[in-house]
């Protein structure tokens, strides 16, 4: 005989039978209905390295920005 264990259930189901026997049935099947329902939260985008401040750029282990040269024609 071949047992076709999957690794995730084995580890699921003692957790489930904690989370039930500390909660009871009704507030976990809620909050497994909720995060099934609910939209995953999104981690923020990390701010511009552009846009930063030349302290923090350095800070961060990035080259110093070029200074701003005026071209000719901006002099007019």
């Amino acid at each position: 005989m071949i047992a076709d264990l999957h690794p995730q259930t084995a580890r699921l189901r003692p957790a489930m039978h904690r989370l039930i026997a500390r909660h009871g049935a009704t507030a976990v099947l809620f909050a497994a209905i909720r995060a099934a329902l609910l939209p995953r939260r999104r981690r923020p985008r990390p701010p511009d390295p552009y846009l930063m401040s030349p302290h923090m750029r350095r800070d961060i282990g990035l080259p110093p920005r070029e200074p701003h040269v005026p071209r000719y024609y901006d002099l007019r």
